[in-house]
Order: structure tokens, then sequence, then C-alpha cells
């Protein structure tokens, strides 16, 4: 391999690992904020800047050169920054956690940059390109995702303030990101760059087999939970009724159809394992 092969590897490595820290920030954060939230607002408070920043990575493709994206990134981690030492209260377990992995995600953001420099595409086709997949990125990030912070006005006491299901909500942000950006892409008939079976590729592979795994999993959690407090209906308040409600509905359907694509899949390969088996005799 070539001397800037190698150095590509090593800002692919630079940025899976900063990908790694980020996502261990974030769990960090929440449960500092959940030892914290004596008014119950401090975990509401992080997901709405988990939410922005997500929201923000929608439009991390337009930059298009990998330069630019790693530039792009490090000023999100400062904003990142920013938001939790001014939104949350400033303990010191919390500055210590933000100001460590921050300064550490920087640094290595900045050694990708020399492994990355020198990278040539066709910068204006993919612009065009990812300004057209903006919108398909923007809808489908609404409603897989920020219709969630719905969950954060929910009684305290409810299953999807608890510990188990926010957390399902930090995994269920940072790995549907990458699927976010695969889905969009194939709705404009978009081809993923060069095709190139480099580790950074790989990496956003297993971060959407991830988060295939996961999605069923948040969307059985929330139609139990549901189905679970409608069975007492009495002591729920409007807010969280007609929630619970939206959820039966919503992520009933979407586990339906899910049940479906696998009946079908399932029926699709037994009928080709007879089909070879009644080849198989007959010749």
């Amino acid at each position: 391999m070539d001397i800037h092969g190698n150095r590509k590897n090593i800002g692919h490595i630079m940025l899976i690992l900063v990908d790694v820290l980020n996502l261990a920030e974030q769990i960090g954060v929440y449960f500092i904020a959940h030892e914290n939230d004596l008014d119950e607002t401090e975990q509401q408070k992080f997901f709405f800047i988990l939410f922005a920043v997500g929201g923000a990575l929608v439009f991390k493709p337009l930059c298009v050169h990998a330069i630019p994206m790693v530039l792009f990134s490090i000023a999100i981690e400062i904003g990142e920054l920013v938001s939790y030492l001014t939104v949350l209260s400033n303990t010191t377990t919390l500055l210590v956690v933000v100001i460590v992995f921050s300064a550490v995600e920087i640094m290595l953001h900045m050694i990708s940059i020399i492994g990355l420099w020198g990278e040539n595409n066709g910068y204006c086709e993919e612009f065009v390109k990812n300004c057209c997949a903006l919108p398909v990125r923007v809808i489908l990030y609404g409603l897989l995702f920020q219709t969630q912070i719905l969950f954060l006005f929910l009684d305290v006491n409810s299953p999807f303030r608890g510990t188990y299901y926010e957390v399902l909500m930090i995994f269920s942000t940072f790995f549907g990101l990458t699927s976010i950006d695969k889905i969009a892409t194939k709705c404009c008939s978009m081809t993923e760059g060069d095709n190139e079976n480099n580790l950074l590729t790989i990496w956003e592979g297993i971060l959407s087999l991830l988060s295939a795994l996961e999605s069923p999993i948040i969307v059985i959690t929330a139609v139990v939970y549901a189905s679970q407090l409608l069975q007492d209906r009495s002591s729920l308040k409007t807010y969280d009724f007609a929630i619970y409600i939206v959820i039966i509905i919503t992520y009933g359907s979407a586990l339906l159809g899910l049940a479906i694509s696998i009946l079908c899949t399932l029926c699709l390969c037994a009928g080709a394992l007879v089909l070879g088996i009644k080849n198989m005799f007959s010749s």
C-alpha cells in the first residue's frame, strides 16, 4: 500500500475513534445529567442538545470534501461542548468529562486532517447530488428522531422517561444518522462515492447494521410500554394518553409492517427451498 493509502487509513481510524468517543461522551453526560436531575429538567436539556447536534450533522454531507467535513465536525464538537457547559449544571464531574472528551476528539480530528489531505473527488457533482438529497435527510431525521422529543414531556414516572428507554434513544440517534444518509442516497439514485471499500465505509456499514438491529428493539419496547400504560387510563394525564395512542398507531404499524416483511421473506425462502428439493429429485 502506498504512502497516501496509509495516511488515508490513519485518517479514517481517527474518525472512527472520534465516533466511539463521542458516543461514550454522550452516555457519560446523560448519566451525569440523570444524577443531577433534581428539578426533572436536566435530562430534557441533554436530549435537546443531542437532537440539535444530530440535526446539524444532517447537513455535514454538503461539505463534500473530506477536509471541510472534518472542520465542520470540529465546529459541531465545539458547539456541543459550549452547549453542555452553558445549558447543563456545571458540576465538577461534568466539566472533567466534557472537556477531556472534547479535547481528545478535536485532537483526533486534527490528526485525521493530516491523513486525509490530498483526497480528490468530483466536488461540484457531489455537492449537487447532496443538495438534492438534503430534503430527504431532513425529513427522515424529523420523522425518525425529532418525534422522540415528545417523549421528554411525559410524566416523570413513565417508563419512557426511564434510563433503559432513554439510553435506547441515544443509541438510536447515533446509529441512525448513517442509515438516514444511506436511505437518502438510495432515494435520490446516488452512488456512494467511488464505492471504495475503505475503513470508513466498513465502519458505516457496521453502524447501519447496529441501527437495523436496534430499531426493532426500540419499536417493540415502545409498543409494550404504551400498551401496558393504556390499561390504566384513569391515572394518565391527557397529554400522556394522547402520546401513547400515537405510539400504538405509528410504532404498531411499523412493527406490523416488519412482521409482514419477515413473514414474506420466510415464505419466499421456503418456496425456493421446496422448488430446489423438487428439482433435485426430478432430475
